[in-house]
């Protein structure tokens, strides 16, 4: 042990403390900042600001003392602005973006409701690590779902019919005229209901195996008042084997599979001749060693993956276990070739910054 001392330089472990350190709060952080946006605190202030806690707890209906300490916490983090001569607090231009308007692509209420719901389920992993077993999505727990559907909804409410189905090949006519689509791994089915309320010429069936998306994309569709849009579980309806589709999607879905070659394989099977597959999913490199030194969301997105992600797709013995950055564009393009795809085109969105999308035809 003495031995080790002598080598260690201080001033590195100084500065490897430090990044710990700050690790520690940003853990702590993630957990106070969903407590604000949950609170309607960030709302607040960005409507009241400059605000003192006393303003802002009348606003809100919280408990001043707390408001205070919670506001000193955010200051020192670097999230709300503090002006001393006034004893004020607010949000920069940016912040309001990020943390008090749901409806911006930048906001982050979803994800971090998704951090929050995975420290629920930390106890868990040491076992998971031991027997190699993770958890699907369903064990994550309902708030987990929720906060995954809020990070995509912005995107899938918004901007996939506009923006993107217009980059594809012919899709855009197909849905107008009507056609039988599937949105695979639907989640909450925001995807689903954006495509349904533009095409309702077209019959839309969403498939996931999650019962807790699925209880919520019930419950979306029937607040949409759309009738062209029906629920399976994948499980016990598989996607038909007669290349009856004309259209597929996935939103992030083949890297959480715990068998994605058969995913893909039944897509094939599944999709007319001249169909089509849009298929979304994480931005990545071929190598971890490209990943450390080129992608700027690798930390988040490894982070994710043994939480959450790689977790899903080693749920059952045998999983694949892809990870988060496992179904990059060079993997994409073996496994869809082995399944029969012979045609494979990046689409050039630049409206997601985690995402890759590809149309993918017989």
């Amino acid at each position: 042990m003495s031995d080790v001392s002598q080598r260690v330089d201080p001033a590195q472990l100084q500065k490897f403390s430090k990044n710990v350190s700050g690790s520690v709060v940003g853990g702590l952080n993630c957990a106070l900042s969903f407590v604000g946006e949950q609170l309607g605190l960030y709302t607040a202030l960005a409507q009241i600001g400059p605000a003192n806690s006393e303003s802002l707890a009348q606003k809100t209906n919280l408990s001043e003392r707390w408001v205070r300490e919670w506001l000193y916490q955010q200051a020192c983090i670097g999230q709300i602005e503090y002006t001393e001569e006034t004893d004020s607090f607010y949000l920069s231009p940016e912040a309001r973006l990020v943390l008090a308007e749901p409806d911006h692509p930048a906001y982050l209420g979803g994800m971090l409701q998704s951090v929050v719901a995975m420290f629920e389920t930390v106890d868990t992993l040491p076992g998971a690590f031991r027997s190699g077993i993770g958890q699907s999505f369903d064990d994550k727990g309902e708030n987990c779902a929720c906060g995954i559907e809020r990070m995509s909804k912005k995107f899938q409410s918004s901007y996939l019919v506009p923006r993107l189905l217009p980059a594809l090949d012919q899709v855009i006519e197909k849905l107008e005229h009507g056609a039988r689509v599937a949105d695979v791994g639907c989640g909450a089915a925001t995807s689903t209901i954006a495509m349904a309320k533009a095409f309702p010429n077209s019959e839309f069936t969403g498939y996931d195996i999650s019962l807790n998306a699925l209880g919520r994309a019930r419950t979306n569709i029937q607040n949409a008042g759309i009738n062209n849009v029906r629920l399976a579980n994948a499980i016990d309806n598989p996607l038909p084997e007669d290349s009856s589709i004309d259209f597929i999607t996935t939103f992030d879905v083949v890297h959480d599979s715990t068998h994605p070659a058969l995913l893909i394989d039944a897509i094939r099977q599944s999709l007319k001749t001249d169909g089509t597959w849009l298929c979304a999913d994480i931005k990545g490199r071929p190598s971890f060693a490209e990943n450390l030194r080129e992608n700027p969301t690798a930390t988040l997105a490894y982070s994710f993956s043994v939480m959450v992600c790689m977790s899903a797709g080693l749920s059952v013995p045998g999983g694949a276990g892809l990870g988060t950055l496992g179904f990059h564009e060079q993997k994409a393009r073996e496994m869809t070739g082995a399944a029969g795809f012979s045609r494979f085109r990046t689409i050039d969105y630049e409206g997601d910054i985690f995402n890759a999308f590809y149309e993918i035809r017989p």
